[in-house]
């Protein structure tokens, strides 16, 4: 007698998810961090060859921390510093001890928003627009080298996984506090009253 293939066990779920549970996955992955960290670094030095002396001499001194802002401002424009600060998912101390060697190398500039001249924000020189071209063009090759182990639908799913991972939390709703006594009995669930009017005279 054949067995029929239970519907409830072929939705899309892979065994090892179905085996293992959601925490065990979450686990796996964490543990894959330092393995992609290593990989991806590994891949830098690929055709640095083909840059001008100077630019190989100032990324080989970049630090990955340093080029994710680089590569954060490069995509979107200037930004305040809190604004870095909270894509990077860092303390606004730790971003700017980063800006500040940027700014050291020639990288990255301060200047007023041009809208709230009271804002510091900070951008890329032309000086780094440049090398972040030179850069994108030399770590192509690398990039595709690492991924060639995935086929063009695996890769499609692995950027869009990572894509929904990257989009910024939405901000918590503010919770309005309340300003009078009579905001607090409502707030605690109280039933309130209307106000008596006193009789003229």
């Amino acid at each position: 007698m054949i067995r029929k293939p239970n519907r409830t066990e072929n939705r899309g779920t892979p065994a090892a998810a179905r085996t293992t549970g959601r925490a065990a996955l979450i686990g796996r992955l964490m543990d894959q961090q330092s393995h992609l960290r290593r990989r991806f670094e590994a891949v830098r030095p690929t055709r640095l060859d083909t840059l001008d002396p100077t630019t190989r001499e100032l990324l080989a001194n970049t630090t990955i921390r340093q080029h994710e802002v680089l590569r954060l401002l490069a995509d979107r424009g200037p930004l305040a510093m809190h604004e870095l600060a909270q894509f990077l998912g860092i303390s606004r101390s730790s971003a700017t001890e980063v800006v500040d060697r940027l700014v050291t190398h020639g990288l990255l500039e301060r200047r007023q928003d041009p809208i709230d001249r009271r804002t510091v924000q900070v951008a890329l020189t032309v000086r780094a627009r440049s090398l972040a071209a030179q850069v994108r063009r030399a770590l192509k090759p690398g990039f595709a080298t690492l991924l060639s182990v995935l086929d063009d639908c695996e890769l499609a799913t692995l950027v869009g996984l990572l894509e929904k991972l990257a989009k910024p939390a939405p901000p918590a709703a503010a919770v309005r506090e309340p300003s009078s006594v009579l905001d607090r009995r409502r707030a605690d669930g109280a039933k309130v009253s209307p106000a008596r009017r006193r009789p003229a005279g």
